[in-house]
């Protein structure tokens, strides 16, 4: 039975070429950990647990210690020939919370068994499509002519982020004004907003003709009754985000009335056969599902698009993460081709582990 016998971890920092606001932060940086796991074939699987305070609470540090006490402790005892579901549930039961390093340890297990295959991780986890559509983010401090940059790149969806302007619905109808071919708005307040806010913004950018295609996470994340009012006042569909990790968020989410859609993320939940399953979940209570990432490299980005192939291919999902802090105007090769999100069709991350370069690795035997 092959095994696990090295896990590594290693600091990414990476600038972006614009500064990424929402209501939550303000950062000109992606802060991340990359973990590798190598088995006694010496080969290596790779993934990426980012720094989020204020969704996940995990720090750099805590992502370190996390994969280097608890869970190398399971993984150097993981054979890895059995199913990925029970690593996923060995993970849980090891460590509560810390959802970004769980994610970083399974999704680098998962790139482990597709590179010993020679497979691309996608095709592992069943998908057949070779790329996923995925939208924009337009910061909450981008003025509105940012549209006309989005548009001529190939973008049709953008998800504007609010919450941090006072005059949000003038800004929106400038985004809208501004589009030179027709685009459909995504609204993610990250839980800047209350109910009456929500109400009057989404009301008047309708009536001014703004396509708003939903409304993502407007309200704080425990307030499900407010969801679910907003639900019964507007008539475009709302999107949790930062209220959902798992299924039992899920459950509760539902008990309540307080969504029609999910966004479906890596580190909040803890991995790619755990993202399945809440996906799946999703679509039998008749919710829609799109995947999302955290500010993080084409690794985390490149696991979260495999996760979409796999869960909703025909979905537009929120992948551009790594475009910014990809410079395509230097010539630096890029997964983004137009609106589509390009699946590699080397083994594993391979692609996204290359565009990584050289790391400082700690290292645990």
């Amino acid at each position: 039975m092959a095994r696990v016998v090295e896990v590594a971890v290693a600091r990414l920092a990476t600038p972006l070429h614009t500064p990424f606001v929402t209501a939550l932060r303000r950062a000109t940086a992606l802060a991340s950990v990359v973990v590798c796991l190598t088995d006694d074939d010496g080969r290596t699987g790779f993934g990426e647990a980012p720094q989020v305070w204020r969704i996940t609470g995990e720090s750099l540090a805590s992502v370190e210690a996390c994969v280097l006490g608890p869970l190398a402790d399971l993984l150097l005892t993981w054979e890895l020939d059995q199913p990925p579901e029970l690593l996923v549930a060995a993970l849980e039961d090891a460590v509560v919370g810390n959802t970004g390093a769980k994610a970083a340890c399974e999704v680098a297990a998962a790139d482990l068994a597709a590179r010993r295959l020679a497979q691309p991780l996608h095709r592992l986890l069943g998908a057949t499509t070779s790329s996923v559509a995925t939208d924009v983010t337009v910061a909450a401090d981008a003025p509105a002519e940012t549209t006309t940059k989005h548009t001529a790149d190939g973008f049709r969806h953008l998800k504007v982020k609010v919450g941090v302007d006072p005059d949000d619905v003038a800004r929106v109808r400038r985004i809208h004004e501004q589009a030179p071919e027709p685009v459909r708005i995504r609204i993610d307040a990250n839980q800047g907003w209350d109910v009456d806010t929500a109400i009057a913004a989404v009301s008047a950018w309708l009536e001014a003709g703004v396509d708003v295609e939903f409304v993502e996470q407007p309200l704080p994340r425990a307030d499900l009754r407010g969801h679910a009012t907003l639900r019964q006042a507007l008539p475009v569909p709302v999107m949790l985000d930062e209220s959902v990790f798992s299924a039992v968020d899920l459950q509760r989410a539902l008990d309540a009335g307080s969504a029609d859609m999910i966004n479906v993320k890596l580190a909040k939940c803890g991995g790619l056969y755990a993202g399945i399953e809440l996906a799946r979940q999703a679509r039998d209570a008749g919710l829609g599902v799109m995947v999302g990432s955290m500010l993080e490299s084409d690794l985390g980005v490149s696991a979260a698009a495999a996760l979409a192939a796999a869960v909703a291919p025909g979905a537009v999902h929120d992948l551009d993460m790594a475009w910014w802090s990809i410079d395509a105007s230097s010539g630096e090769e890029t997964p983004y081709d137009g609106s589509r999100y390009r699946l590699a069709a080397s083994p594993g991350l391979e692609r996204a582990v290359r565009r990584l370069g050289p790391l400082r690795w700690a290292e645990r035997r």
